[in-house]
C-alpha cells in the first residue's frame, strides 16, 4: 500500500495520454480499497465504465472497489478522471478462488416456498433493493471493520450449499456459532436502515456505513435498536437467534458493497491497512 501512494504522489503530472498507472489483484468475492490525493475538486471515477461513489476529505480519496462472486474473471480498469483527461488508472488482473462446499438439512417449507410465502419474501425483496439502492453520501466510519463475534466461524463466505439433497445455492455471509441471547455489537460505525423480521433471515439488522456499504446481522432473537438510529462500531445492535431460514441457532452476517455481498473477512484486512489503531 505505501508503494501504490508513492506512486500517486505524482499524478498531478498526468496527462491524458499518460495517466499514473497501478496493478492490482482481486478475487471473486473481495474488496480493494483505494486511495490517493488529488488536488482537482472536478474528479470522477469510473470502474468498468460505471461510475463508483468515493469519499473525499481534503485532497484525499477513497474508495471500495468490489469482485462479484459470481465474476467471469475479466480484468477491468478504474479510471479517475479530470474532466477529460485520465490522471489516474488501476489495472485490476481478476484472479479465481476456489470456495468450499457444505451440505444442510432445514425446514421444507424453507426451500420449496409456498405462493404465500413466495409472495412474501418478493415483497420484502423489493423493500431491501431500495434500501439498497440510497445509502448515505459519505463514509461514516473512520476506524478498521471488525468482526461483529469472536466465537467460532461455522460456514464461510462463499460456501456452496446444497439444501435437503435438493436446492443449490451459495452462502454469501459469514456465521457464527451463537446461543440464543447472544450479544451481537456493530461491526462498524453507521445508520440503523433496517430492523425487522424477514423470511430468510429471520430478524435482521442492517447497517448503511456509507457510499453503497451495509453490514447485516440476520436470524436474531431480537433487535435492540430502530431504524435512523446512528450506531458506533462495537456497538450493541441485537441478540442473536435462530429465526428465518435457519438449521439452528447462529449469527449470520454478511456484507454488501456496491449491490454484491463480498467476503468480510477480506473487508477487514483492507481496512486495517488504512486505519492504524
Amino acid at each position: 500500500m505505501k508503494k501504490f501512494m508513492l506512486l500517486l504522489f505524482f499524478v498531478g503530472c498526468a496527462s491524458a495520454n499518460n495517466p499514473i498507472q497501478k496493478e492490482m489483484v482481486i478475487k471473486p468475492g473481495e474488496v480493494r480499497w483505494l486511495e490517493l490525493e488529488l488536488a482537482s475538486n472536478n474528479i470522477k471515477l469510473f470502474c468498468r465504465n460505471q461510475p463508483v461513489k468515493f469519499h473525499r476529505e481534503g485532497k484525499k480519496i477513497q474508495a471500495v472497489i468490489m469482485e462479484s462472486y459470481f465474476s467471469d474473471l475479466t480484468p477491468f480498469n478504474c479510471d479517475f478522471n479530470q474532466g477529460k483527461k485520465t490522471v489516474a488508472r488501476i489495472l485490476f488482473k481478476v484472479v479465481n478462488r476456489e470456495y468450499k462446499a457444505e451440505k444442510l438439512k432445514v425446514d421444507p417449507k424453507k426451500i420449496k416456498l409456498s405462493p404465500v410465502d413466495q409472495a412474501r419474501a418478493d415483497s420484502e425483496q423489493v423493500v431491501l433493493n431500495k434500501i439498497y439502492s440510497s445509502s448515505l453520501d459519505r463514509f461514516q466510519f473512520s476506524t478498521s471493520f471488525k468482526e461483529p463475534m469472536t466465537s467460532l466461524v461455522t460456514s464461510l463466505y462463499g460456501t456452496k450449499r446444497v439444501y435437503n439433497r435438493q436446492k443449490k445455492s451459495q452462502h454469501l455471509g459469514i456465521d457464527y456459532r451463537a446461543a440464543i441471547g447472544d450479544q451481537v455489537p456493530a461491526t462498524n460505525a453507521g445508520k440503523v436502515v433496517y430492523a425487522g423480521d424477514l423470511f430468510y433471515t429471520g430478524w435482521t439488522v442492517i447497517i448503511d456505513h456509507g457510499l453503497d456499504i451495509f453490514s447485516v446481522y440476520g436470524h436474531l432473537s431480537k433487535p435492540l435498536v430502530s431504524e435512523g438510529k446512528f450506531v458506533a462500531r462495537g456497538e450493541l445492535i441485537g441478540l442473536s437467534g435462530n429465526t428465518g431460514r435457519t438449521s439452528g441457532p447462529h449469527l449470520h452476517w454478511g456484507m454488501k458493497v456496491q449491490g454484491q455481498y463480498i467476503d468480510g473477512f477480506v473487508l477487514i484486512d483492507e481496512t486495517k491497512k488504512i486505519f492504524k489503531e
